[in-house]
């Protein structure tokens, strides 16, 4: 049992590691001795994958705005449907979408705020919607069009000033929650939704979007769309999978003198796909205790296929953090 502590504790100080071993060689088992020179620093760029706004540039102080996290789970009753049911499949399923984007930026423990609140204003480019519901800008825009006829919702396209150019922040959504009338009001267009500038110079556009879907298929999940109406930029991963993570499974069996080579190569790899670079010895560390039998390879394997597909989804945003969680909960029953 000790042992067994033991390991975890140093796969766990692991991951928050300040250096990085030299990329070029060979990860040693973590049991043995680690030279002390020859190591540089090497921040990972958290911006590339999922990037929260500055909280000096901007200020939550809209109650239609406030980005407060809460559950994108799908709802089986939406508020307003038995307003919306003269209206076409097209629209209707639009405002389904918007009212679960709306709900997801709620607290989720205020239940007299989600009963009280009508309308939740948020800032989301249009493509994306259109990317999730899987249709045309186009049909976007005329579904949008239907249902600014009933009063459910009010749009407006914000613009802002980058390098002498208007260019378009994306979308202002008014969402009713319950019956009535959806409003725009001033304040809404004196709220600071988003640093353009700063966002294109980091390269987290929807446009990413847009490209990850042309080529690869991807299409953004609803939790993605949530994240982003609170302003928290989430872009797709679109690395290629260069290594075959099935070899997790046989790590247990491989030879004692193949360990270090096969060890390198899947803790490297696992660093780059998850853009966590400065964690690459913790993977490594993981690999390891794979190889001495500390963990069920299956278990392992598993873990990392479903923390990379999510992080793919843009459901995790620290997988390093999320894979000792789960180890932790692994470990606490047998403590």
């Amino acid at each position: 049992m000790d042992q067994n502590k033991s390991f975890l504790q140093d796969l766990y100080k692991a991951l928050f590691q300040d250096n990085e071993e030299n990329p070029e060689a060979q990860d040693r088992d973590p049991k043995t001795p680690t030279p002390p020179d020859g190591e540089a620093k090497n921040p990972v760029q958290d911006g590339l994958t999922y990037t929260s706004p500055p909280k000096g540039c901007f200020p939550q102080n809209s109650p239609k705005a406030l980005s407060v996290g809460g559950s994108t789970s799908p709802r089986t009753t939406l508020p307003v449907g038995d307003v919306c049911k003269g209206l076409p499949d097209g629209p209707r399923k639009l405002l389904e979408l918007l009212q679960e984007i709306a709900l997801g930026i709620l607290p989720p423990g205020n239940r007299d705020l989600r009963r009280k609140v009508g309308t939740v204003v948020f800032l989301l480019p249009l493509e994306m919607v259109a990317l999730h519901l899987g249709i045309t800008r186009q049909t976007v825009w005329a579904w949008k069009k239907e249902l600014e006829a009933t009063g459910l919702i009010a749009t407006d396209v914000l613009y802002s000033k980058v390098d002498g150019k208007d260019r378009a922040l994306g979308t202002l959504w008014a969402v009713r929650l319950r019956p009535g009338k959806a409003r725009l009001t001033r304040d809404d267009y004196l709220h600071p939704w988003r640093n353009l500038g700063l966002d294109i110079s980091n390269g987290i556009l929807s446009y990413r979007w847009v490209q990850a879907h042309k080529e690869r298929g991807i299409q953004p999940t609803l939790d993605t769309l949530v994240l982003w109406a609170q302003g928290k930029r989430v872009v797709p991963n679109t690395k290629s999978v260069a290594v075959d993570l099935g070899l997790i499974l046989v790590l247990p069996e491989l030879e004692e003198a193949k360990l270090p080579m096969m060890i390198t190569l899947l803790g490297t790899y696992l660093s780059q796909v998850f853009d966590d670079h400065l964690s690459r010895r913790f993977y490594a560390g993981l690999m390891w205790s794979v190889a001495r039998g500390e963990l069920p390879a299956q278990f392992v394997f598993s873990l990392i296929v479903r923390t990379l597909r999510d992080y793919k989804d843009g459901l995790v945003s620290r997988p390093g953090a999320y894979i000792v969680r789960a180890l932790k909960a692994m470990d606490e029953p047998a403590a």
